[in-house]
């Protein structure tokens, strides 16, 4: 294609594309479409060339003539992007006040078009940060999550959201989705990751420097004031600010939401963002809520949460779709079922039923064993985050495999005071770890299969660390070493056969006691 000398190609109008839908970029499906579109392929060339269905194609192909005519102002079709791309060459040119960008004058700015994108993409990169954010061009689902969030953002005027859900669940993709949607509503949108954990003087000054363009030089040398600072632009300005992966600024070994040693100053940000006056809103994902929060929070107060579950069933379907996998009905809902909807769960198990069982999902059910590989792994981490007052209600939950209310767990649970048992039970809610109902409190059927192979697992190496202790120490006779390792087994077999836990809920009395004296001794 040439206008008047200067040809652009497909590459210089995907950049176009860029430009006008900023940070909404094209899928690789509609990427495929567009290119070969250009060239006046016909959608049953393109299904040929890429395997897709035809009538998939089309599909794809007006949804994105739709979206380009939406951003565009004007009908873009198939058979008119090239008119469309020149007259918004020519616009755009013109915008920028190049005296000779109109039609007639098209050879004396041959070369001139890709240093236009450039300057239009820096002077939208002013205005946006991006950061690590994800690609959501394949998203599921969660269409009442986001008109909750938009009404809560864009009407509701709140000035600090907590998308907050287990590892895996979809919070990061939720809370891209969501910036997208609204970003034409602030001047400035800047997202970023805490999964590395960086000092909070590092990301204050970071977002001082962006929103002032560059210009800020003598920065205040204090947390306080460096928030201050940063207050000054959330009011002056209307911006969207997002923190990723805010768990990791947390304590490990402690209750949900404890700040570590040196990262206090996230707190005197979320606290001073929460309650002071300005036009601007703060949203952050993390697996725990942050201490302090709960008490700012509610219906009406700009300052509000929202706990995200597992995806429903028809959404969470579209995993196994995408995969290739089609299963009979019952088979759909014992996965997501069992594995609560979490979306990256059920990716990883799909891998496997491809990988090992030939796409067979009933023999993977059949095969008895749910948690492995990176689930187990996912899981782990979540457990090693835990407090040791966190850790042993789990086990009691566990071993107890039935629902408990809170006058069970007061008698018959481990050895806590009713205010710590409260705060932990709080904690381990707001980690989506346990479930609470009318008649109490119990573990989904996943978290309650791992703390059980937990269980199994540390008795089979507590018994074969007594079995090296005592053959080192020689204070087994060579009858007794035929003999007890016998029993000993006999009795870890029977113990493990009941429920898979180490200790029968019938005599709670004496389970207590071992639960609580393997913990006195640091177990």
């Amino acid at each position: 294609m040439t206008f008047s000398g200067l040809a652009m190609t497909v590459e210089q109008a995907l950049e176009i594309i860029e430009t006008i839908l900023e940070q909404e970029c094209l899928s690789k499906v509609q990427q495929i479409v567009f290119r070969h579109s250009w060239l006046g392929q016909t959608y049953q060339e393109i299904a040929t060339n890429y395997g897709y269905e035809v009538g998939y194609l089309a599909d794809v192909g007006s949804k994105l003539w739709q979206l380009l005519s939406k951003s565009f102002g004007k009908k873009v079709t198939k058979n008119n992007i090239h008119a469309v791309f020149k007259q918004q060459y020519i616009a755009m040119h013109a915008a920028a006040r190049t005296p000779r960008a109109y039609a007639g004058e098209f050879p004396q700015v041959q070369g001139s078009f890709p240093n236009l994108l450039t300057a239009q993409r820096s002077a939208t990169k002013q205005r946006q940060d991006w950061g690590e954010e994800v690609d959501v061009s394949i998203f599921y689902g969660r269409p009442a999550e986001l008109v909750t969030l938009q009404q809560w953002i864009g009407q509701d005027r709140c000035r600090l959201v907590a998308i907050l859900g287990m590892g895996g669940i979809g919070k990061t993709a939720l809370a891209a989705k969501l910036a997208q949607q609204l970003q034409q509503q602030f001047k400035c949108l800047i997202w970023r990751s805490l999964r590395n954990a960086p000092p909070v003087k590092d990301l204050l000054t970071d977002l001082i420097l962006f929103l002032s363009h560059q210009q800020e030089v003598n920065l205040p040398e204090t947390i306080d004031g460096l928030i201050s600072r940063l207050m000054e632009y959330l009011r002056s300005s209307r911006c969207l600010l997002v923190l990723d992966n805010t768990e990791s600024i947390f304590q490990s070994g402690e209750l949900a939401g404890r700040y570590r040693p040196g990262y206090e100053g996230y707190g005197q940000l979320l606290r001073r963002v929460a309650d002071e006056c300005h036009q601007s809103c703060l949203v952050l994902t993390s697996r725990e809520k942050p201490i302090g929060l709960t008490g700012k929070e509610g219906i009406t107060l700009p300052v509000r949460s929202l706990q995200v579950n597992g995806l429903g069933h028809k959404e969470a379907q579209e995993i196994f779709k995408a995969k290739g996998l089609d299963l009979p009905e019952h088979e759909y809902r014992d996965l997501i079922g069992y594995y609560t909807g979490n979306p990256l769960i059920l990716k990883i198990a799909v891998t496997t039923i491809e990988s090992l069982f030939d796409g067979d999902a009933s023999r993977f059910l059949a095969q008895g064993t749910a948690i492995f590989g990176g689930i187990w792994e996912m899981l782990d981490q979540q457990f090693h985050r835990l407090s040791v007052s966190e850790k042993q209600v789990m086990h009691w939950l566990a071993m107890n495999r039935k629902w408990m209310t809170l006058s069970q767990l007061q008698e018959f649970g481990p050895p806590l005071r009713d205010r710590e048992l409260l705060e932990v039970l709080e904690s381990l809610l707001q980690r989506s770890l346990i479930e609470r109902q009318a008649d109490g409190f119990s573990q989904p059927p996943m978290i309650m299969e791992y703390m059980s192979e937990r269980l199994v697992s540390q008795s089979y190496k507590e018994y074969c660390e007594k079995c090296a202790i005592q053959e080192t120490l020689g204070q087994k006779s060579s009858e007794s070493t035929d003999k007890e390792p016998s029993s000993d087994a006999n009795s870890l077999g029977a113990r493990i056969c009941n429920r898979r836990v180490l200790i029968t809920v019938k005599d709670k009395t004496n389970s207590k006691n071992r639960l609580n004296h393997h913990y006195q001794n640091g177990k």
